[in-house]
């Protein structure tokens, strides 16, 4: 079944074209103008729309940010300021000399005890240390290197006490006697005292003289006053007092009881 030709019109005058005519009958016009096609039309589908962020979520995400940063750099000023601090406190204490709290050194290996039978004391001694001489007052003993002697007696003067013991010493033993230094913080079990470090020549039994070292503690209590005696050869290279057991005695100090 052939199909009819699609009626043409004139674009210009709207006058009916012949088939196949070259130009409009009517005005003229050439029927190639009105043959060209007009150009195809393309359809897209739409692009779906751009998400952006809200005007409130573009300025919030700037924000945190900032605050978590000043968040860390305040943390890391704390800890600095909190290091520098403490190692100024560390290095700007000054030493302590009056009612200073007890050393915390290391203890002796073992203990033996004597107690006073005048004053009720009890002192706790390394059982290392030999006993040379021991009295209802006091005892007398031997360390490693030299002696320790812990006397009580009545009195009202920790000042005095030590005074009397220097005084006291021997010259055919003891010469040359000729004070050091005071000792700070001295203290004989939770009763502070005075305390002095001595030097001297200490003359044997062969007649020879040794360079020592002697500290002297005393402190009262309840008018009992009692007075720790020591005495090392003196090692001034190894030992800021020059008394190499200085550690042991201050240690039988700390552990003393009183009555």
């Amino acid at each position: 079944m052939a199909v009819a030709a699609p009626v043409r019109h004139c674009g210009r005058c709207g006058a009916r074209l012949p088939p196949g005519a070259s130009f409009c009958g009517t005005c003229g016009t050439p029927v190639l103008l009105q043959a060209v096609a007009p150009p195809p039309v393309y359809r897209y589908s739409p692009a779906p729309p751009a998400t952006y962020p809200t005007l409130g979520q573009a300025k919030l995400a700037p924000v945190l940010i900032a605050g978590v940063l000043i968040a860390v750099l305040i943390a890391v000023a704390l800890v600095v300021g909190g290091i520098a601090v403490s190692q100024f406190a560390r290095n700007s204490h000054p030493p302590c000399t009056v009612n200073c709290a007890p050393k915390f050194i290391s203890p002796l290996p073992e203990e033996a005890s004597f107690r006073s039978a005048a004053y009720d004391f009890q002192v706790n001694y390394s059982s290392r240390w030999t006993v040379r001489q021991k009295d209802a007052n006091g005892i007398t003993l031997g360390t490693r290197l030299g002696t320790v002697q812990v006397t009580g007696s009545k009195s009202t003067s920790a000042d005095q006490a030590l005074q009397a013991t220097v005084a006291g010493l021997s010259t055919a033993k003891w010469q040359d006697v000729t004070l050091v230094k005071p000792l700070k913080g001295a203290h004989i079990g939770e009763v502070q005292g005075v305390g002095a470090v001595y030097s001297a020549n200490l003359v044997g039994t062969s007649q020879t003289a040794t360079r020592v070292r002697i500290g002297i503690i005393a402190a009262t209590q309840h008018s009992v006053t009692v007075v720790v005696f020591a005495s090392d050869p003196a090692d001034t290279k190894n030992f800021p007092n020059g008394l190499a057991e200085g550690q042991e005695v201050d240690y039988l100090c700390t552990e003393f009881v009183w009555g």
